[in-house]
């Protein structure tokens, strides 16, 4: 871990500080065609897969320490937005969420095609292919997982480990918290509870707010994030690590975002690229970039030295960064 002398040269606050590495992946940028930066995973190998919206190599792999080009391939998806890396039988596989295609691949870290997960027509929720508009998936260890209609209507949809549709929620469905409001679920995680259940936590993006459900979708609670725009849910350790596009979306599009970590009781104890969050009677004050750090981080990666990987949207002068962890 690299120590240093300038407390200026730091991001962050507390146990989590960093400090961006200059041109990391600057070389192996530059031999690709990028569009925008979704999402990042560090797979078994210690490989950063990086996921693009550009039709010429969907998915680059770099090496993350070193920041080399080792790979590219595309799936042919002018849509792809949502990345999640999951094992399986013993293998690590791609689930890859595509807004324009109105679907979800799964595909080997070779980009071979696995499975195909076409618009849940069965649930008679969209009256066409073309309003849905999946962001994420997010899995079960039992390899059950849920499909977020993050772009579309908002609904979660459930599916068997065998890739049968199970069950569906969210959207306009149930009442009060139940229900998902537009824009709301565009990534998230899950986790298992004291009680050995499965939650499920949703990054509700221009809701401003964390929310946490019961795989069945019943609501547990939420968690105001005022002044950001939460767009993952990434666990790591005690802690979860939170993407927001930026202080202040929808509003301003360009308007810068940041990073947050939170404890497990989800209380931000880091701004990445941002000041200290501020806690008024317990209730979390409006948070805001400092407006140079990062353009728009939507996806964030983290490897076993803490390092940061991030994608980020619309941000064709550094679609993807490395952040390295001091202290």
């Amino acid at each position: 871990m690299t120590c240093l002398s300038h407390a200026e040269d730091l991001l962050g606050q507390g146990e989590f500080r960093y400090r961006v590495v200059p041109g990391w992946g600057n070389e192996a940028l530059g031999q690709v065609s990028v569009k925008n930066g979704h999402a990042v995973a560090i797979d078994g190998k210690g490989r950063l897969l990086f996921l693009t919206d550009d039709v010429k190599n969907n998915v680059v792999i770099l090496d993350a320490k070193t920041g080399r080009l080792l790979q590219q391939w595309t799936a042919r998806m002018p849509g792809a937005h949502g990345m999640s890396l999951v094992k399986e039988g013993g293998r690590e596989v791609l689930y890859i969420t595509d807004t324009q295609l109105h679907e979800v691949r799964k595909l080997t870290l070779e980009g071979e095609e696995l499975a195909h997960f076409p618009w849940p027509e069965g649930a008679k929720l969209h009256a066409s292919a073309a309003e849905y508009r999946p962001s994420k998936s997010v899995h079960f260890p039992s390899g059950e997982f849920l499909v977020f209609d993050g772009y579309g209507k908002d609904y979660i949809f459930h599916y068997k480990a065998d890739g049968s549709l199970l069950r569906w929620w969210g959207g306009n469905l149930g009442e009060g918290e139940d229900q998902l409001k537009h824009w709301g679920p565009h990534g998230g995680g899950t986790c298992v509870s004291d009680s050995a259940k499965n939650v499920v936590v949703i990054a509700m993006s221009d809701q401003q707010e964390i929310k946490r459900f019961t795989e069945e979708g019943r609501f547990i609670d939420k968690f105001p994030m005022p002044g950001g725009n939460p767009r993952d849910i990434v666990f790591w350790g005690e802690h979860v690590i939170v993407p927001h596009l930026g202080d202040q979306w929808p509003k301003d599009k360009n308007a810068p975002g940041f990073i947050s970590i939170l404890d497990r009781g989800y209380r931000v104890v880091s701004n990445i690229g941002a000041p200290p969050a501020i806690y008024e009677g317990g209730e979390l004050q409006p948070m805001s970039s400092d407006g140079k750090t990062f353009i728009h981080p939507h996806g964030v990666a983290v490897d076993g030295e803490g390092n940061l990987y991030v994608a980020q949207f619309a941000s064709k002068a550094a679609p993807l960064l490395k952040l390295e962890r001091v202290k």
